[in-house]
């Protein structure tokens, strides 16, 4: 598309390998800025210590309410075969007015559960990171200072049920930071038990279902997991899957307090991400055939999230700077 656009407009001709060299070179150089950034945090920084977001300058800070997001997602690795990325999105939370028509009547949030559409997530940025936790870790916590998120009073983390993230959360997030469980997942592990005890898609599970979503949506925490401890005893990989969501209700018990966080205006969807997800990395890089030696793909992710952060421009006028 560059070529293209050059050729169009200045007539002037630049061949593909060209345009590639090039982007490698920049991109390279914005990896390697990213990650000096990130690795001059000392280890030892928790989210107590503000005063150590100033190793990182900041970026589009966040000023009331964040949203902190964590997802992976896998690209194929010449040398490796399928490898994970993982990534987070922060996003500043921001309110807005509702229409009359639909405060008339009922609530869009009661048509359609899940839908927040007084709450409006913007100014997205994401930082992605091909490895595991710990060398993800470094990359979550530098894009946490860019955006300023400690300083914020008021913070939400939601994902879906993975240990890994929520562990990197209690990390580097501050104790008054809010979890929530992704609300889709939740749902999810619902109809799975629902399947399990009484077959894939029979009534008896769409009606056992119904009354469990509302009542999560409402609250009442206890009764859903009543419900679940109340379903037919099942054997084999059947009981093992209604036990299994049994624990998964348990182990984020705190993160489903679903009309508190309504009423708290903070989001319960995790779609920033797993959007990012898609839409940043899985769109430019899980194309048909493609595959990647890993040095390239580092370097197309950090400028992938650049691009999609609003940083591009900035970030290349500095390169240009320092050259």
């Amino acid at each position: 598309v560059a070529a293209e656009t050059l050729s169009r407009l200045a007539r002037i001709g630049i061949s593909e390998s060209t345009v590639w060299r090039l982007h490698g070179e920049v991109a390279e150089k914005i990896e390697k800025g990213l990650e000096k950034e990130e690795q001059e945090i000392p280890v030892y920084v928790s989210w107590q210590d503000l005063e150590a977001m100033e190793w990182v300058r900041p970026q589009r800070a966040i000023e009331e309410h964040a949203s902190v997001s964590v997802d992976g997602l896998t690209i194929l690795v010449r040398e490796d075969g399928w490898r994970e990325v993982k990534m987070v999105s922060v996003s500043e939370v921001a309110m807005q007015a509702l229409p009359e028509t639909a405060l008339e009547t009922k609530t869009h949030e009661e048509k359609v559960r899940g839908h927040q559409e007084d709450i409006k997530l913007m100014n997205h940025s994401y930082r992605a990171i091909l490895g595991d936790k710990e060398s993800f870790a470094p990359a979550l916590k530098g894009e946490l200072a860019r955006r300023r998120v400690r300083e914020v009073d008021k913070i939400t983390m939601v994902n879906d049920g993975a240990d890994w993230i929520w562990d990197l959360g209690r990390r580097y997030l501050p104790s008054r930071c809010t979890e929530v469980l992704d609300w889709p997942h939740a749902l999810q592990n619902l109809v799975k038990a629902g399947n399990a005890a009484f077959g894939e898609g029979s009534d008896e599970v769409q009606a056992w279902f119904a009354l469990r979503e509302t009542e999560l949506w409402q609250g009442q925490r206890m009764k859903v997991d009543n419900a679940l401890h109340d379903l037919p005893k099942r054997r084999k990989g059947r009981g093992q899957a209604i036990k299994q969501v049994q624990g998964y209700i348990d182990n984020h018990w705190h993160r489903l307090c679903y009309d508190k966080f309504r009423a708290e205006n903070r989001p319960i969807g995790s779609g920033t991400v797993e959007s990012g997800a898609k839409n940043v990395v899985g769109w430019r890089m899980k194309r048909g055939g493609q595959s990647w030696s890993r040095p390239r793909a580092q370097r197309m992710l950090a400028a992938l999230g650049e691009v999609h952060s609003g940083r591009w421009d900035r970030t290349v006028q500095r390169l240009a700077k320092a050259a």
